[in-house]
């Protein structure tokens, strides 16, 4: 999305300062404080998912196909990747470490394939540890959750409750959109008959993916790209208007990040970094359940929520800070200042100031 880095940008307010220097690899004092790592990243630039009856790039051929990681956005992940690997060196070994490391991935190609792209920058292979002499990569396992079973990532389980409390959302934003001149253009346009906000913004993504990777666009398409500035993150928020829409999208993988983190705390999980391969949707979500309510924000490609845990006070006490790197191209990730917890908070204080957003029992909590 072209100004998408922009717009997140300028929706976290939140944001208080920004480093003065990039991490270095020689462990400062932050970094020997450091426990653990949760990193959950957006995929990179990708094809559009589909394409409109009168789509001059019908036939386009996406080497991935429909959806599928572009070139661009793996040199976007194989860029995080590296980046990773210069804050965190002094964290986890320059080889890999099946118990040092965790990469889990929802099911679809795009985000399987950024993980893979992610580590072939984090894990470059010395001399001796190649298996063909030259080749500069090496295989790391990434864990794929399973189509229709994901709770964490896609967040595609049925969930009845979650589902009839959304409806009412998004049948008001559905009834509170109505633009008949934009309807006709785009009817006129695509050959399909447009009379709703998700068919416009249907039509909104595959222009933008098409301009992102140099295909010119037809000229009512590049006015409307210009000119319309509803998000695509608005039928995001219509998930996320509510207690319950929070607890059941969103709140399992907040939960899981916190349960690794205490359990590093008590000595129970020896793994230093763990990796969440998602969409965009997956880090708006995780935005508003950390109590920041900026509407329509939209994360980038390669955009990601970095939470680090260090032990302080001769391991008396274990704070987390947590910081968003808004695009593969910054180097600098910005502290945010989490409601009520600050740059810094201790793991008891949040989570207690998470724990409305917990599902306790997240299939029960579906069914009430």
């Amino acid at each position: 999305m072209r100004d998408s880095s922009a717009v997140f940008r300028v929706a976290i307010a939140f944001v208080l300062l920004t480093f003065h220097c990039a991490a270095s690899t020689s462990p400062s004092h932050e970094q020997k404080s450091l426990q653990q790592v949760v990193i959950v990243f957006r995929h990179g630039d990708r094809a559009p998912i589909d394409v409109y009856p009168n789509d001059p790039y019908a036939d386009y051929p996406w080497p991935s196909g429909k959806g599928g990681l572009t070139k661009k956005g793996m040199l976007q992940l194989y860029t995080l990747g590296q980046r990773i690997r210069e804050m965190y060196g002094s964290l986890i070994d320059d080889e890999y470490h099946s118990n040092e490391i965790l990469v889990r991935s929802s099911h679809l190609d795009r985000a399987i394939m950024s993980a893979q792209s992610l580590l072939a920058g984090l894990y470059l292979p010395k001399p001796e540890d190649q298996f063909i002499p030259g080749l500069l990569w090496r295989p790391v396992t990434v864990q794929t959750i399973p189509q229709g079973s994901d709770k964490l990532i896609v967040m595609d389980v049925p969930c009845p409750r979650f589902e009839n409390e959304s409806a009412h959302f998004i049948s008001e934003l559905d009834a509170s959109y109505n633009d008949p001149v934009l309807f006709n253009i785009l009817s006129k346009g695509t050959g399909m008959k447009i009379t709703s906000l998700k068919s416009v913004l249907y039509l909104r993504d595959i222009f933008q993916c098409q301009e992102l990777n140099g295909l010119p666009l037809p000229d009512w398409a590049t006015n409307f790209l210009r000119n319309q500035t509803i998000k695509a993150s608005v039928y995001f928020d219509a998930h996320m208007n509510s207690l319950v829409q929070k607890r059941l999208r969103g709140g399992p993988l907040l939960k899981e990040i916190l349960q690794n983190m205490w359990m590093s705390k008590n000595g129970t999980n020896e793994r230093k970094m763990h990796l969440y391969a998602a969409h965009d949707y997956t880090l708006v979500y995780t935005s508003r359940l950390l109590g920041f309510n900026e509407r329509h924000i939209e994360p980038a490609y390669g955009a990601c929520f970095i939470f680090e845990l260090h032990t302080v006070d001769g391991g008396r006490d274990h704070r987390v800070k947590i910081s968003f790197l808004n695009t593969t191209e910054t180097t600098i990730p910005h502290p945010l200042n989490v409601p009520g917890c600050g740059t810094s908070c201790s793991l008891e204080t949040l989570s207690r100031i998470l724990n409305p957003v917990l599902p306790e029992n997240w299939d029960n909590e579906c069914m009430t």
